[in-house]
């Protein structure tokens, strides 16, 4: 059995008799250590958004932009106390937004230091931009990215994340957002009912193309989401979604690393077939691996490695992976342990091969 075909033995939740290592390859840096870890079994998770996001999209790479019909687009790059940054804004004409980001600690991550809603007038501007987005396949980036990494992992067809959390983390920011929605609803889900209709769209694209699994990037955590909102603003897509999946053969996974034992009900709810990146109390979450499993008897669980124990000097490392092998072994559990946040600097060539070695006992 290739490693490719491990994985997704994992993510189908089916019987394996030796646990899997995967990566987020964005994590993955190249070198000796890499070639090393993988060739002793370390798979990688990739991902591809499978159609241009809506707009403004999370990240400024090809596959994410779309099209925005009677908007001028611009991207200006400054210089504030020598770091570098940008700004993003969308001339409609209903009104202009803009967003400011610089770099932030983390590979691949960004800081917003000016979000694009920062007023109740700024939801009908955002409303024009999301209704004049025009979607794009990436059908052939993801064919070509499933080709070139062949039996080494995985590729994930990544979807927008869902309106609320998108709102959330990158358009308005958790602080101005949580008080909006409380304070003034009815602009917001007038908003997020364009956005569910788009990303409607992206998912059906996604359904129809040819990728086993779809990722859905939530990030959720109950301190943000609560559950009443949680119930109102996400489970009835996750079901309607996770229909339309099923229905097509696919399994859909939804990215939970924080504090999640308060959704539980409407997890299991939701139809999502695996929870991924799921994090330990240590490092932010509410569960460990033994009571997730408890919580969440019918659903794949492909929990994170926690980052607090990257530099490990004592063995609490391998005395960690062993244990979720042994949890995972007393549940009947196919295990893939995930690094899918970062890991602290200067950690990585040491503790990813230490990781890699425990799960291989």
């Amino acid at each position: 059995m290739t490693l490719r075909e491990k994985m997704l033995c994992c993510y189908r939740g089916e019987a394996l008799d030796q646990p899997v290592t995967g990566i987020y390859t964005r994590y993955l840096k190249r070198g000796n250590m890499e070639r090393l870890a993988r060739n002793n079994g370390l798979g990688i998770i990739d991902y591809v958004s499978y159609t241009t996001q809506t707009s403004p999209p999370w990240h400024l790479i090809p596959e994410f932009i779309s099209e925005v019909k009677n908007t001028d687009v611009s991207i200006e790059y400054y210089w504030d106390h020598g770091q570098r940054k940008h700004r993003r804004k969308y001339v409609t004409p209903v009104g202009t937004l803009y967003a400011e980001v610089g770099a932030s600690v983390g590979d691949g991550s960004e800081h917003i230091s000016h979000y694009y809603i920062e007023s109740p007038e700024d939801y009908s501007i955002m409303k024009y931009i999301v209704e004049n987005t025009v979607l794009h396949s990436n059908e052939g980036m993801y064919r070509a990215r499933v080709a070139d990494l062949g039996e080494d992992g995985v590729v994930l067809a990544r979807v927008d994340r869902t309106p609320y959390q998108k709102l959330m983390h990158e358009l308005v920011g958790a602080n101005n957002f949580l008080m909006d929605i409380l304070d003034d609803p009815d602009p917001i889900e007038e908003l997020m009912d364009v956005m569910a209709r788009r990303l409607d769209e992206q998912m059906e694209m996604t359904i129809a193309s040819s990728a086993d699994l779809i990722w859905m990037p939530e990030n959720v955590t109950v301190d943000m989401t609560p559950p009443a909102f949680f119930e109102q603003y996400h489970l009835d897509l996750y079901k309607k979604y996770t229909k339309w999946a099923h229905e097509a053969g696919k399994i859909v996974v939804g990215h939970f690393d924080g504090k999640i034992k308060l959704l539980a009900p409407y997890l299991q709810e939701s139809g999502l077939d695996a929870l991924e990146s799921l994090s330990e109390p240590s490092i932010g979450g509410d569960c460990t691996y033994e009571e997730l499993c408890q919580l969440f008897p019918n659903q794949v669980l492909l929990p994170n490695f926690p980052a607090n124990l990257a530099d490990d000097t004592e063995g609490l490392l391998e005395e960690h992976v062993r244990n979720v092998k042994a949890t995972a072994k007393k549940y009947g559990r196919s295990l893939m342990l995930q690094i899918s946040e970062d890991l602290p600097a200067g950690t990585y060539e040491k503790a990813i091969p230490r990781i890699v070695a425990a799960m291989n006992e």
